[in-house]
């Protein structure tokens, strides 16, 4: 008997040792204290990048391993970070905690949105455009594929919002289109992609955060209209989400006065919109996690015991970002103890989180370990995947002097580009590569020679910029783009970003859309301009009464 218990015991040692955590009781969650139930309810932030010199004693990953081994928290969020960064922390910190971390990111059009040396996909936009529902769901599947290899289990993808309104400053290109049937078909096929290839989809942001003009992470938008138009449209995606066992959804800091009398509490932590609406009404029963509590939309009107306790009472599953992890916890705890919640309450949510992680495996896997993980995510099937969507989603949506594609013998071709600045755009991408699509062409020449070119092309960069509140170009640009035309009539415009800066200047002949400033883009953009391909993408969004959704140029 004493050399049964003595191999059980070295068993178990060298399982934690391989952080293989075996399931001692049969339900894990009866072992808990209050405190650890309460805890998993936890999402924390981190920059894997901070973390490239692999200190293990700097203040940060003091606080991680703090937070991991001390508070037993349920899981964290990677942010930027290289794939040797993410590789390297999400197992360090998996070896701190007792139960395995839920480890999520915001990987909407592929890791590289996160991941400095990822693989990028076109914008949702763009896979709108394309309208391509296989190549949608084998993207989701691929970037699945991806995540595991980083050790990330949550995907807080794909936006679901139905992009409606032209001025919306935060969601645009990441949105599929304004037609809820378009978003729901391609927003199932990326769950389905994403949650077959092992790991949660997030259907976000709900109850809808399409059609606002103000920016969640300055402040609260506040939705002005009926219940039915809701029904009739922001929900549309969602219910079909939820049909197609989508896993988790991400509530927005948005305020809905129809089923929120209280315009100051946003939908994340309001009881009405998740408990009743969502979970009662729609019937959904899979996690909940609010949108970012470090926004605007919430720090600007509650404190973070505040936020806690409505977290709880509105019926979230996991709290993301709270501003104080231990204030939070110990918020929820006396609350508890106080009566104010019960403990059922607590143990409904904590059992889902545990119940998720059991089937992702994690109890019998958390770590993971690659030969060469940069290899493996940089597969052929991968660009072979994000190229074709680029193909499919160039939109050409005018060409009034049939000037395209560009028929290249005996033309002196200009290219004009123009940035609006602030968040890193994609130009140095064009100017390196354009040569090889078009080959007689100077850039950014002198005013007062474009009228010696046989056409002007300009190359627009505009897309959302977290915390600007702005999607529009300036005035001096708007400005810059007539007066070019005012000086040669052949000019063709190409929106690498916002498809509806075309309202800004109507006057212009030519106008292409690739949806964002992704290298795939702009090589399929180039592509597209010089025949190498036929342009095939269709406006997911209408962009003026001539051009509306559905409309593009087939050539």
């Amino acid at each position: 008997m004493k050399k049964i218990i003595a191999c059980i015991i070295y068993f178990i040692l060298i399982t934690r040792s391989l952080g293989v955590v075996p399931e001692v009781k049969t339900n894990l969650i009866d072992s808990m204290s209050l405190r650890e139930k309460i805890a998993q309810m936890i999402i924390s932030s981190v920059i894997p990048e901070n973390f490239s010199d692999r200190n293990e004693n700097s203040s940060e990953m003091l606080r991680l391993k703090r937070l991991c081994s001390e508070e037993k928290i349920g899981g964290l969020i990677f942010f930027k970070g290289s794939i040797d960064d993410y590789v390297w922390l999400s197992n360090k910190l998996q070896s701190f905690a007792e139960t395995p971390l839920l480890i999520s990111a915001d990987f909407e059009r592929g890791i590289k949105m996160r991941v400095t040396d990822g693989v990028i996909f076109p914008n949702n936009m763009a896979i709108g455009a394309a309208g391509n529902y296989e190549l949608c769901y084998r993207m989701g599947s691929e970037i699945a594929r991806q995540m595991k290899i980083l050790g990330v289990h949550q995907n807080y993808s794909p936006v679901c919002d139905v992009n409606n309104n032209p001025d919306n400053p935060i969601i645009n290109v990441r949105s599929f289109g304004e037609e809820p049937e378009l978003v729901s078909v391609m927003s199932e096929a990326m769950i389905k992609g994403l949650q077959d290839g092992g790991v949660i989809a997030t259907a976000k942001h709900f109850p809808g955060h399409g059609d606002t003009d103000i920016d969640s992470h300055k402040d609260l938008p506040v939705l002005k209209f009926p219940m039915d138009r809701l029904e009739n449209i922001e929900l549309v995606p969602f219910r079909n989400a939820v049909k197609n066992g989508v896993k988790s959804v991400m509530i927005a800091h948005l305020s809905f006065p129809e089923l929120e009398s209280n315009m100051q509490i946003p939908a994340s932590l309001s009881a009405n919109i998740v408990q009743n609406l969502l979970i009662d009404k729609i019937g959904f029963n899979g996690l909940v996690v609010t949108d970012a509590l470090n926004m605007k939309g919430i720090t600007k009107y509650y404190s973070v015991p505040e936020v806690a306790l409505m977290c709880v009472k509105a019926g979230i599953d996991l709290i993301l970002m709270p501003l104080d992890e231990k204030k939070t916890i110990d918020a929820i705890e006396s609350a508890v103890k106080n009566g104010i919640i019960s403990e059922e309450r607590i143990n409904h949510s904590a059992k889902k989180i545990l119940d998720a992680k059991k089937n992702l495996g994690l109890f019998e896997k958390r770590h993971n370990y690659s030969e060469n993980p940069y290899s493996e995510i940089h597969s052929a099937e991968a660009y072979e995947i994000a190229s074709r969507l680029a193909d499919e989603s160039i939109t050409l949506v005018k060409d009034e002097y049939n000037n395209l594609p560009i028929k290249q013998e005996n033309k002196k071709t200009a290219i004009v580009i123009i940035s609006e600045g602030g968040e890193s755009d994609n130009t140095s991408y064009l100017i390196n590569n354009y040569s090889e699509y078009i080959h007689e062409a100077d850039l950014n020449p002198a005013p007062a020679l474009y009228k010696d070119y046989d056409m002007i092309i300009i190359a627009v960069y505009a897309k959302v910029r977290f915390g600007t509140g702005r999607i529009s170009l300036s005035r001096e640009n708007v400005d810059k783009i007539k007066k070019i035309f005012s000086r040669n009539k052949n000019t063709v415009v190409i929106s690498f970003g916002n498809p509806y800066l075309l309202k800004e200047f109507p006057e212009i002949p030519a106008y292409i859309c690739a949806y964002g400033d992704q290298d795939i883009s702009i090589i399929s953009a180039l592509k597209a301009l010089t025949g190498k391909i036929p342009f095939k993408g269709k406006l997911p969004v209408s962009l003026c009464d001539n051009y509306k959704r559905g409309w593009g140029i087939i050539r």
